[in-house]
């Protein structure tokens, strides 16, 4: 007998990033050239050292030199610490390790970095740490990390012509997770059966597509006992043509319309609707539209705050062969 489809909707789980590039400067640049090389900077600012170096004075602002810049370390005393036991993608770890404060010999300050223990019980504050540096290093805070102990490692080798790091670059990125609202869950799962659920405000019965879960205008709460099929269509009530701009990697390359469409039965419109097999010289407000849906659904990106239906639950919407509605009777639903 064979297996039913596979109905769960997981929870909201995706990671947003974005590339960032930037100078180093006369103070960041030594430091991170520094790594890279086999030493670690400080900066020495009247009677102390800080590490990381700093291009100001923190006291009172003033401008703090290279020729400030004095060596420190390799190794130091911990003198706060916290376990990472469950290591994310953007630790430098795939094992538990620890991050602790290291105040460096010759520094008056700590430097917050990666100590690779073995485990928790190998941690303690005043313990001693010493400096490791990866085989591959890019002039990067992230070419080193920190072991329990005093011996300090072999300088490494770097090429006789390497330049000096001008640029750094890196991936900012944060992960989001969280559970779907229970309005949301409840559509997605209308969705798989191919039905498209909404609520009616118990404050002025207007039927909201998607829901969140209230009547913002109202103020007024909505739950399972509010909810409403309406039909799979509608009428456009405004719409764009997309030109997509050329760019390495782009899928798009031919103009397309996306429109909002106020669904029979419901009284807000759904967004983000895209028409790729209508003529854009054939489109218009007022046009009916009809949902033809996929054979297997799919939700990609979903979140609690989508205001349309992605493109992995229908094939495309068609003509249904209707007049079209008179646009001054949709005008109040324009976007």
């Amino acid at each position: 007998m064979a297996q039913a489809p596979d109905r769960s909707i997981p929870d909201i789980d995706f990671t947003l990033e974005f590339p960032y590039t930037r100078t180093t400067g006369p103070i960041i640049g030594p430091f991170l050239t520094g790594l890279r090389d086999g030493r670690i900077l400080g900066t020495r600012v009247g009677d102390r050292v800080i590490c990381p170096p700093v291009e100001y004075d923190p006291s009172d602002g003033s401008t703090v030199g290279p020729e400030n810049l004095v060596e420190v370390g390799p190794a130091g005393v911990v003198e706060g610490w916290t376990w990472v036991a469950q290591p994310t993608s953007k630790h430098p770890f795939e094992h538990p390790f620890a991050f602790a404060q290291i105040k460096l010999d010759g520094a008056d300050t700590t430097l917050l970095h990666a100590v690779d223990a073995g485990s928790i019980d190998a941690m303690s504050t005043g313990m001693r740490v010493v400096v490791r540096y990866n085989a591959e290093r890019l002039g990067a805070v992230t070419d080193v990390h920190f072991v329990p102990g005093d011996q300090a490692p072999e300088a490494p080798t770097v090429e006789a012509d390497a330049e000096p790091v001008g640029i750094t670059e890196h991936v900012i990125g944060v992960r989001i997770r969280e559970p779907l609202q229970p309005h949301r869950k409840r559509f997605l799962e209308g969705l798989l059966d191919k039905k498209i659920i909404g609520q009616r405000s118990p404050a002025d019965g207007k039927v909201h597509v998607p829901s969140r879960g209230y009547d913002a205008t109202n103020r007024v709460a909505m739950t399972d006992a509010d909810d409403v099929e309406v039909a799979g269509k509608g009428t456009v009530t405004s719409f764009t043509e997309i030109t997509p701009i050329q760019y390495h990697g782009q899928t798009e390359t031919e103009p397309y319309i996306r429109c909002s469409v106020l669904l029979d039965g419901a009284d807000t419109t759904i967004g983000g609707v895209d028409i790729r097999d209508i003529p854009i010289d054939e489109f218009k407000v007022g046009l009916r539209l009809q949902i033809v849906w996929r054979d297997s659904i799919s939700f990609d990106d979903e979140d609690n705050r989508g205001y349309g239906l992605n493109e992995g639950v229908y094939e495309r919407w068609e003509r249904t062969g209707e007049p079209d509605v008179d646009p001054e009777l949709v005008k109040e639903h324009n976007f």
